[in-house]
């Protein structure tokens, strides 16, 4: 890779593959390094699609459509293109830049859903902010034992304000809390704290145990939060919520 080479120069070579397909809805799915934003998209779809722990150097944009058969794509920083069978082979990508995901999922039809990548230690590039503002949703993930921090809070002002009438805040690795007292607290200081950033919170409990029980038991897809933030996505594309304006 060229060492000159930047995130935004990166950013500007696949920008391309960003456009959204005509009567298709976005959602962006943010959050800082690590926040669990690959375990919301898959509970969200009801089954692992997304890595959530690739073993990649760097995180890429993750583009997630719907196709009639399952699709991965991997585009460098050169913009070269290649067809892999699995998320595994990824990592013969060098420089890998964006990662295009097409599943069979019915809860993806006529819906891209688009990753953020925040890498450490960097700030969200503007081309991307720019795609968040395009969006018709916008996910936040905040983790819920470190639940809006100052920083994310500094990147979330940053949007237009228009944007946080369609933002959700989505609470990740609530599974993980001790007990329900924990969980009231958190949700009442992000009541208070952050409501004016967001139409909705969602606590999620997208543990890999709870993905993985997706597929024989819809209980476990409605405990890991997914559906609430289906139902928010299709109330927002359909014009019946706030958040939509």
């Amino acid at each position: 890779m060229n060492d000159m080479l930047s995130l935004q120069d990166i950013v500007d070579e696949v920008d391309s593959r960003r456009d959204r397909l005509p009567g298709t809805r976005r959602i962006a799915v943010a959050g800082e390094f690590e926040a669990g934003k690959s375990s919301v998209i898959n509970a969200m779809l009801g089954r692992l699609v997304v890595p959530c722990n690739p073993g990649l150097r760097g995180r890429p944009l993750i583009k997630v459509s719907h196709n009639a058969h399952t699709l991965i794509i991997g585009e460098d920083t050169t913009g070269r293109v290649a067809e892999v069978e699995d998320v595994e082979a990824l990592r013969d990508i060098d420089d890998l830049a964006v990662c295009e995901i097409h599943t069979p999922a019915s809860s993806m039809a006529r819906t891209e859903i688009i990753e953020i990548p925040h890498h450490p230690g960097e700030s969200i590039a503007p081309s991307d902010f720019a795609v968040m503002a395009d969006a018709d949703l916008i996910v936040w993930v905040t983790i819920a034992s470190q639940a809006w921090r100052l920083s994310e809070k500094a990147t979330v002002e940053t949007l237009p304000p228009g944007s946080r009438r369609k933002s959700v805040l989505a609470i990740s690795r609530a599974d993980l809390l001790r007990d329900a007292e924990d969980w009231q607290k958190i949700e009442t200081r992000l009541q208070k704290e952050a409501s004016p950033y967001f139409s909705e919170m969602v606590f999620m409990q997208a543990s890999l145990r709870n993905l993985e029980a997706c597929r024989r038991d819809e209980q476990s897809w409605v405990e890991t939060g997914g559906p609430s933030l289906t139902g928010i996505a299709h109330d927002v594309a359909s014009g019946t919520q706030g958040a939509a304006a």
